[in-house]
Order: C-alpha cells, then sequence, then structure tokens
C-alpha cells in the first residue's frame, strides 16, 4: 500500500496492527503481526518508523509497506521523533532513557534518568520536549541536551505536538487536551476524552487525538472544533502523517555585514496561491555566544524588510514592537539587541536588508522563518549578497527543507563575476562552494559550474552567467543544510550564494 502525502498512520495496540487513513478517512491495514507498537514517525523519504515496546524494537516502513528493522535490543521503546537533521529520537519507556539515533542508525544516549518517557516533539527553534509519564512533567532539552522542567502537576502526559508555536499535550488521566504558549502559559484546548494518547496535527492545522479507551480518532479545527475522523478500533495510541512534498521551512545567511553596498541583502520568494506568514530575524550577539563563538560579531542588528517596490517592515531591537507575537512563535532572537519582523507576505519577491546600526559592522546573520508551512505557498529560493572574506568571515547559506514524501532537488549557486554587471565593485572573482549536511559532513564541493553537472545545471535554467562561478545541483532529504561560499584560493570580495528549491 503506498503511502502519499496526507495519509494519517494509527499504531493499534489491541490488534498489533498500523492502519493507514486517506485524508477523507479510508482506512486500509498498513502492516500487522507487531508487539505493542506505540509511536510513529516519518523520515524526509516517506519511510514509517514505528516502536515496538514488546520487542524492544524500532521497524522501518518503507511507503509501500516493505518492513526491516532498524534497531534493536531496546528497553520498552515508546514515543519517535526526527530532528531537522534526520536523526530519529526515541524514547525507552522501560529504561528511562532518550537515544539517539544517527541517519546511519548509529545509537548514542542523549538524556537519561527520566520517568517513564512516552512522547517526543521538537519546537521550530531544534528544543526537544518529551513527557514524563511518572513524573507529569514536561521536560525540555535545549539542542546540546541541557535539561529543564517546561511543565508540572499534570495527570498522565502521554502525547505532544506542536503546531505555529504552541505544544499541545494530550493528558491521560484528566481526559484533556492542554496546550502551552512558548512562555509556558497554559490553558485547555479539549476535554471529556476517553484516555487520549497520541497526537498529530495534518498540514491545515487540524488536530488528530487518538482516544484510546473509546477506540476513536478525534479530529479537531484549529478553533476546537471536534468530530468523529474514525472509530471502531482496537487501543489506537501513536498518530504521524505522511508529510507533503518537502519545503523550505527556514533559509539563513550568516556574513560579515560590513556598510555601503557590503550590508547583507537577503532575498527570497514566495510562490503558491495563499499569503504565508515568516519571521525574518536579524542576529549578532548570539553568534559571540556558545557554541557559536564567533568573533567580531554585529554588536546591535537592524532590518528593513522590502516587497518588489518599497520598505514594508523595519526594526531595530525585537522587544520594540511585536514583542508577545514573536515569543509566541518560539522563535524571539536570544539577544534583546537583535531585530525581528513576524509578517504575513502575499506571494512575490522580498528583500530582508540586515545592517549595523549607526554604520556598525561585525558578523551578521539573517534568517527567514516559515511558520505555518501547511498552506498552498511556500519559500523557494533564497540569494544573500554580501561580503565574503576568510575564516569566520566566509559567507554561510543555511536551509532546511520539512516534510516530504520523496525528495527534494535545490541547486545551489555561488556568484561574483556577474555581480560586477550591475555595477558593483570589488566583487569575489572566483567563488568557490561547499555544502554539509545537518551533521557537518561534506556532499559536494564545486568551484566552476562547469566542471561537472555542466548539462543537468544548464538544462534547469539556472546556470550562473560566469564559468568561474560555482553551483551544485543536488536532491536531499528533509533536513539540516548549509552552503559555503568563499573565495578560491582564500580570495576575497562581495559574494552571492542562492538556493533554489527545484522540486
Amino acid at each position: 500500500i503506498l503511502a502519499a502525502p496526507g495519509d494519517l498512520f494509527e499504531t493499534d495496540q489491541g490488534s498489533s496492527t498500523i492502519f493507514k487513513f486517506t485524508p477523507v478517512g479510508a482506512k486500509s491495514t498498513f502492516a500487522t503481526g507487531l508487539g505493542g507498537p506505540f509511536g510513529l514517525a516519518v523520515d524526509g523519504f516517506g519511510n514509517v518508523f514505528e516502536a515496538n515496546f514488546n520487542t524492544g524494537t524500532i521497524f522501518k516502513f518503507t511507503p509501500a509497506g516493505v518492513k526491516s528493522t532498524f534497531a534493536s535490543g531496546l528497553n520498552g521503546p515508546v514515543a519517535l521523533a526526527f530532528d531537522t537533521s534526520g536523526n530519529l529520537f526515541a524514547t525507552e519507556g522501560a529504561g528511562g532513557t532518550i537515544v539517539k539515533f544517527t541517519p546511519a542508525g548509529v545509537k548514542s544516549t542523549f538524556a537519561s534518568g527520566l520517568n517513564g518517557p512516552v512522547a517526543l516533539a521538537f519546537d521550530a527553534s531544534g528544543n526537544l520536549f518529551e513527557a514524563d509519564h511518572g513524573s507529569n512533567k514536561i521536560f525540555k532539552f535545549t539542542p546540546a541536551g541541557v535539561k529543564t522542567t517546561f511543565a508540572s502537576g499534570l495527570h498522565g502526559p502521554f502525547g505532544l505536538a506542536f503546531h505555529a508555536g504552541t505544544l499541545f499535550e494530550s493528558d491521560t488521566g484528566s481526559g484533556t487536551i492542554i496546550k502551552f504558549t512558548a512562555a509556558g502559559v497554559k490553558s485547555t484546548f479539549a476535554s471529556g476524552l476517553n484516555t487520549p494518547t497520541g497526537l498529530a496535527f495534518d498540514a491545515s492545522g487540524n488536530l488528530f487525538e487518538a482516544d484510546q479507551a473509546s477506540g476513536t480518532i478525534f479530529k479537531f479545527t484549529p478553533a476546537g472544533a471536534k468530530s468523529t475522523f474514525a472509530s471502531g478500533l482496537n487501543e489506537p495510541s501513536g498518530l504521524a502523517f505522511e508529510p507533503p512534498t518537502a519545503q523550505l521551512v527556514n533559509i539563513s545567511t550568516r556574513a560579515s555585514v560590513k556598510t555601503g553596498a557590503g550590508v547583507t541583502i537577503g532575498g527570497f520568494i514566495v510562490t503558491g496561491t495563499a499569503s504565508k506568514q515568516v519571521v525574518v530575524r536579524g542576529l549578532g550577539p548570539t553568534l559571540g555566544q556558545p557554541p557559536f563563538n564567533v568573533p567580531n560579531v554585529l554588536a546591535d542588528p537592524t532590518l528593513n524588510l522590502h516587497d518588489s517596490t518599497s520598505s514594508i517592515a523595519t526594526n531595530d531591537n525585537w522587544r520594540d514592537t511585536q514583542q508577545a507575537a514573536i515569543q509566541a512563535t518560539g522563535l524571539a532572537p536570544p539577544n534583546d539587541a537583535e531585530s525581528a519582523i513576524l509578517i504575513t507576505l502575499q506571494p512575490g519577491n522580498y528583500t530582508a536588508i540586515l545592517a549595523g546600526k549607526n554604520g556598525t559592522t561585525g558578523v551578521g546573520l539573517v534568517e527567514v522563518y516559515d511558520i505555518n508551512a501547511g498552506v498552498f505557498a511556500e519559500l523557494t529560493n533564497v540569494s544573500t549578497r554580501g561580503f565574503v572574506g576568510t575564516g569566520d568571515n566566509v559567507m554561510i547559506g543555511g536551509f532546511i527543507t520539512q516534510g516530504g514524501n520523496g525528495s527534494t532537488q535545490v541547486l545551489v549557486r555561488g556568484l561574483g563575476p556577474t555581480l560586477a554587471q550591475s555595477g558593483i565593485s570589488g566583487v569575489l572573482a572566483d567563488p568557490f562552494l561547499r555544502l554539509f549536511d545537518g551533521n557537518g559532513n561534506v556532499l559536494y564541493t564545486n568551484n566552476n559550474w562547469k566542471d561537472t553537472q555542466q548539462a543537468a545545471i544548464q538544462a534547469t535554467g539556472l546556470a550562473p552567467p560566469n564559468d568561474l562561478e560555482a553551483a551544485i545541483l543536488v536532491t536531499v532529504a528533509a533536513g539540516h543544510y548549509t552552503a559555503i561560499l568563499s573565495g578560491n584560493g582564500g580570495g576575497t570580495g562581495i559574494g552571492l550564494v542562492e538556493i533554489y528549491k527545484l522540486r
């Protein structure tokens, strides 16, 4: 049974089965003969991963349903979640630990000493949240593993899911779904449920809840209106959606921010038929702190956002305006001197200009986050112009693709000589590109784009105009990627790094 975007998977503990539901509710059997199936997660290629509690195993199913063992010898695996680098996190409910698997299956311990960890969810900043059933708490872990208590005094927390920066939690003991703002403010989303367990959001923001004792999956609209999606199940537990085609949900560029033509200019394109809500951030001081420790950072970043005709929003310090709304997204800059703009954009071309206040300079970062990836609009291109130096002053373009029944094809370009045609002086004479995955592995390098992939790059219609410029055409799974633009042989100058999502 081939899985398709929008399909809902459900683990049926009582029948040891995984069922698949189409968006209109048509049910089919995806896998049988399991032993205590609990949590589900779907990777960037549309493969379904299932935590098999009784056998201590994590099984992997292709979209066609072909089964293999991904990991074994676990101590009661319950919950699964992928980070943006493709690493799989799993809770060992009987062992009180969270373990981490690289895409190659290499295992390490992320956290220990927990009391019945049964649910996992990542926020947009890469923090991992864990429902600790035995202690009635939700713990928060930074990407480095630093643990804090996010919420306490719950009644059997069992499911977690994020939507637009808000964390939803199923409380089995009280029969409620509780939601928390990014600041931890708690409110009740739904009540009167019968042992709510797994939670999952579809692309339209509807929340699906596995009601274990009643054998039902309920659907809640964003406004909280409840309906029955499926019934007659046998102890439903885990839920996971087959994501839509992978989208760019975060694009960012780090560069040495100068003055005049050397300010950092980040362009991006919104395509589709609907509006798109984004957070644009300009960071500086944060880059000087661990784990980055970048010297000579931009002390006081400012942002100026333009559409195709004029400036549409500006910001110096993010708390000056929109403080509560930005905090609610979970993407507030760490430093008060940094900039952020929360805005809803129509399809079109946009430019974010990152500069230092009063003409100051330093290393800065401009970012665009898509905070409602499910709508019929997406980010398809980022192009950032700025000064390319050496060492910490090279230009670093990052992008995150999320979801995906399959993979995403992107073209990364590094330009320099072409910019001189626009009257820019001091351009990067010979750009050099390197592309890394989220674990820091070099995927591809390129100096002159005609050296490799010439025909394929020309077929995209986006071949660089100058033979000395660089380009990489690559198909990637959902995850986190970094393109580093430098000068061949240590050259410096004004350069442009671009990332195009082709399909």
